[in-house]
């Protein structure tokens, strides 16, 4: 692959966004593990029960208008009646769906929807839910539309740092509870909106649309690109919602607090994926568009296969320490999610590649086959889900297996979804579809952790702290990374001839990334 040099804006940018990411993702999940410790098991699944029921409902309640909104958004500058518009709909959204929880529905509903749960705490799980999953996130996506990229990511770290010290306090005053969190997102993420349109948004608004479509045009626009997304959204809807509330109520807070606890640790692996999508995007859209179909196969099998490692690399080295890392981190209370937590750590490894199979059907306008496969992947995975969670004495009978069979569910379902996709974008684009690297990497990761993980403890003899000893087992761990690199370069989408090449620009450009203009 040529070298490409980025300009100095670019180059700022880049620097400025890597470092954001990996800021926001600490303060994220030290505040998600110190609540997971603080609150005990049954508080915090409870809470990620709650927020995760409305973050399901954000599908069916925005039906992809977020997106028009951004879409419409970045292709030119829109007038300040435009924004208002949207946030009256933003606001109608919360109007209905609070008159709905907080009135409408009886109070044996709420306490059946909501396992028992009082409609008061409901109600501010809610409000926390909607500042954070659609006024902040929509938010975000205006400001990136008026490429105010920067300021708006400062304001992630911002919140998350505010939010990690607050929880803080909180502990510190004896008065951490799982409302006084509510309170708190709803708060920190209403005032960063405000804040956040103010210096990113009003500034750059015009005061009138320069077109005559006038508020019918506009909201055609909005229905036409919002009607195929109706029955994803529906469909979406319940594959969300069946897992949290399948998990809550055959398997209870615990239960769901171990399986949230998985999903955090697991995100660490997806870091690296979530970098390189925007630019995979960029150059496959590039090569398509211009009819260079072997570019754009180099692109998404080089880069596919090296996220795969990436993720199967990070996996594979947290799967022993499960038990270990667990009782680091969150204490004895959470022992017995360990099988989760491992099964879980194997999730990032094709959501990885999932991810970049999704940015290629994007990137070249295929987006149909992805919206097809992921229908009928949802579908399944709510019938799979009542499967694997509901008990043995229910009405229809289930396997009774609580987080442990959620996590064997997603991660089997991805592994499933992640290949057909892979498939289809094969046989559209006249490509070999190879799969044999994912066994073999992913087999080689986890042989070679669990390795390095006997080694460390032979060496220390158990008589080191538990932290020390993690860190000198990644001593052995990368160096066998190394060799395999090296025994197997065409595995990972390189050839042994790539990698002294490979290395030294991968060292020129992280050097110039980091150098002082």
């Amino acid at each position: 692959m040529r070298e490409q040099r980025m300009t100095p804006g670019v180059r700022q940018r880049f620097v400025f966004t890597v470092t954001s990411n990996l800021l926001r993702s600490l303060f994220s999940f030290t505040a998600s593990m110190l609540l997971a410790r603080w609150l005990g098991p049954s508080s915090f699944g409870t809470m990620t029960f709650l927020l995760g029921t409305f973050l399901a409902l954000r599908s069916l309640m925005e039906l992809g208008s977020s997106s028009a909104f951004f879409t419409f958004m970045s292709q030119r500058t829109r007038s300040r009646a435009f924004v208002r518009g949207y946030y009256g709909w933003l606001l109608l959204q919360f109007v209905l769906a609070a008159t709905v929880i907080g009135v409408v529905l009886p109070a044996p509903w709420v306490e059946s929807i909501w396992r028992g749960e009082p409609r008061a705490v409901v109600m501010l799980a809610f409000v926390a839910s909607f500042m954070q999953d659609n006024v902040w996130a929509v938010l975000q996506q205006a400001a990136e539309s008026q490429r105010q990229t920067l300021k708006v990511q400062r304001f992630g770290v911002v919140i998350m740092g505010a939010h990690l010290s607050a929880i803080l306090l909180l502990r510190h005053l004896s008065a951490l509870k799982m409302e006084a969190v509510f309170v708190l997102l709803a708060l920190e993420y209403g005032a960063a909106a405000v804040v956040a349109h103010r210096v990113c948004i009003a500034p750059f608004l015009k005061p009138h649309e320069n077109d005559v479509t006038g508020t019918q045009g506009i909201l055609r626009a909005f229905s036409l690109y919002c009607t195929p997304f109706v029955p994803y959204a529906f469909i979406g809807f319940g594959y969300a919602f069946a897992d949290r509330w399948l998990l809550q109520r055959f398997g209870g807070s615990v239960q769901q607090a171990y399986y949230s606890v998985g999903g955090q640790f697991a995100n660490v692996a997806l870091l690296a994926t979530s970098s390189i999508l925007q630019i995979l995007w960029k150059e496959v859209a590039e090569a398509h568009h211009s009819g260079n179909r072997a570019r754009m196969q180099l692109l998404y099998e080089r880069i596919a296969r090296v996220m795969f490692f990436i993720s199967a690399a990070v996996s594979g080295f947290l799967i022993p320490w499960s038990r270990d890392l667990l009782h680091l981190v969150l204490g004895a209370t959470y022992a017995a999610g360990t099988t989760t937590l491992a099964i879980m750590f194997l999730y990032p490894v094709h959501q990885s590649l999932g991810q970049v199979n999704v940015t290629t059907l994007y990137a070249t306008e295929n987006a149909r086959p992805q919206v097809l496969a992921g229908t009928v992947m949802m579908a399944v995975s709510i019938l799979v889900t009542y499967v694997v969670l509901a008990g043995r004495t229910a009405m229809v009978p289930g396997l009774g297996m609580g987080s442990v069979g959620l996590a064997l569910k997603m991660v089997g379902l991805q592994l499933v979804y992640v290949n057909v996709l892979g498939y289809i974008i094969a046989r559209r684009f006249g490509w070999r579809f190879r799969w044999f690297y994912q066994p073999v990497l992913l087999a080689a990761c986890l042989c070679l952790g669990f390795l390095s993980r006997s080694l460390a403890v032979a060496c220390t003899a158990r008589e080191w702290p538990l932290q020390m000893t993690l860190v000198l087992s990644g001593v052995p761990y990368v160096a066998f990374l190394a060799g395999l690199i090296f025994a197997l370069p065409g595995q990972i989408g390189l050839s042994r001839s790539d990698l002294l090449p490979e290395a030294r620009l991968f060292f020129r450009q992280t050097m110039g990334l980091l150098r002082p203009k």
